[in-house]
């Protein structure tokens, strides 16, 4: 029995089944009781103030948008303490879910011409997706193609690196190697992505991958290691597909596609078909474009100076509305220097790295990853100990009482979140710590 289970949302949604959980969401299946027809329930669990403007971002973003191929928003809001977006309800499959052998050449290549039509016009409307897996893709009964979830989407002009820097969110298997670089995302962030799912649809593996769950292994083949050609994994594989799915898993950015409706044009190619025609004027006219041969008004002096100091109060009030959102950024991009700095040995940047993703950390009040970030200090920190040793050489105490001081400040946090494999990890790096400054006595 979950605690929403018969409630009613802003008197109107009724919660009536859970259909899924998320990281930071649940979906529930309900009834707009006024209009008398079904919807999800997307309600947020998880109550971080940060979280919360992330999850009413998302119903912004998604809101925009109306197509045959995005599952609609109809509704956000909040009441008694829960924030919820009312959505289309969608019944089907996940990409994710649809067996490879209900798969044939033909039909895969359709969905994929799908899936780019909706990112085309999401791109149209100034929106980035952000998070294109298999999962975010709905596969209806009647073979139609639905793009959901877009909670980790932005408005393309507030993709600035000075609030993307090193924010590492999503699923790694599926990220473009700027995300990782600290770039700034764009439309063909998202075509990198479907470069990674065709690849796997056609291949039935992903270009870049560890057996051993290596997360960093997974990331350097992103940023550094070009993708084994899909024909050396499957010999069935098409050669024009071969060739869209390489170009799209370019590196550079400038040497992938340029727009998701140059990809259709392609796909679209392979079946036969001529160029598609979007349907929809957002599609070749996004909005907020100057209307051709009309430019700005001009100012008086006296407007011009009060529009600058209206945009002066509005940068302070920016910067410090993203402040914490910068530091977290920060504190990704330094947790994942670290990570990169301790599968090179290189302990003085690994160290100087994971204090400054605590620092960063704690500086955004973010507690659960500082306390994260606080396992991976502690474990750099007995790797380096024990590498030492090996050596002969002695382990340094300093270090190890700092790492002791650190991860013994973050188990309560995950005692207080009933985090138990975070803090059963915590638990055990504290003892082989405390035995390790045992032998250096």
């Amino acid at each position: 029995m979950n605690a929403l289970d018969g409630q009613t949302l802003a008197g109107r949604y009724r919660v009536d089944a859970l259909l899924g959980r998320g990281g930071m969401a649940d979906v529930y299946r309900g009834v707009d009781v006024v209009l008398d027809r079904a919807v999800a329930i997307k309600v947020l669990t998880e109550r971080d103030d940060s979280e919360r403007d992330r999850f009413l971002r998302e119903a912004r973003s998604m809101a925009r948008l109306n197509h045959r191929n995005v599952v609609a928003v109809y509704d956000a809001g909040r009441d008694g303490g829960w924030s919820f977006i009312v959505m289309e309800l969608v019944d089907g499959r996940t990409l994710a879910a649809v067996p490879a052998q209900e798969l044939t050449v033909h039909t895969a290549i359709r969905h994929y011409i799908e899936i780019l039509d909706a990112l085309a016009y999401a791109h149209a409307n100034g929106v980035v997706h952000r998070d294109v897996k298999p999962a975010n893709v709905m596969v209806l009964p009647n073979g139609a193609v639905k793009v959901m979830d877009f909670g980790l989407a932005r408005r393309m002009t507030d993709m600035s690196s000075a609030t993307s820097v090193g924010e590492i969110v999503g699923t790694i298997a599926y990220l473009p190697p700027e995300r990782f670089l600290g770039k700034s995302a764009d439309a063909r962030s998202d075509l990198y992505s479907v470069g990674v799912m065709l690849y796997e649809t056609f291949t039935g593996s992903l270009p870049f991958k560890s057996e051993t769950d290596d997360l960093v292994a997974v990331i350097f083949g992103h940023v550094n290691e070009a993708p084994p050609p899909p024909r050396s994994v499957n010999r069935a594989v098409p050669m024009q597909i071969e060739r869209i799915i390489l170009k799209l898993l370019e590196k550079e950015p400038d040497r992938r596609y340029q727009s998701a409706q140059e990809a259709v044009a392609e796909l679209r190619a392979l079946l036969g078909e001529g160029p598609s025609v979007p349907a929809d004027p957002a599609m070749q006219q996004p909005p907020a474009q100057t209307a051709p041969g009309r430019g700005k008004p001009k100012l008086t002096p006296t407007q011009e100076e009060s529009r600058k100091t209206v945009e002066a109060d509005a940068r302070e009030v920016l910067a410090r509305t993203f402040s914490r959102s910068r530091a977290v950024d920060v504190g990704y991009s330094e947790t994942l220097a670290g990570m990169l700095a301790t599968r090179k040995h290189d302990y003085p940047e690994a160290t100087r790295a994971y204090r400054a993703a605590l620092h960063a950390f704690a500086e955004a009040k973010n507690e659960v990853e500082c306390a994260k970030t606080a396992l991976k200090f502690a474990t750099m920190i007995l790797q380096k100990s024990n590498d030492d040793e090996s050596q002969g050489a002695v382990a340094n105490r300093r270090e190890l009482n700092d790492a002791v001081d650190i991860l013994t400040e973050a188990l309560p946090t995950f005692r207080g979140r009933s985090m138990f494999k975070e803090l059963e990890e915590g638990e055990r790096l504290l003892y082989a710590l405390q035995r390790t400054l045992i032998r250096t006595r």
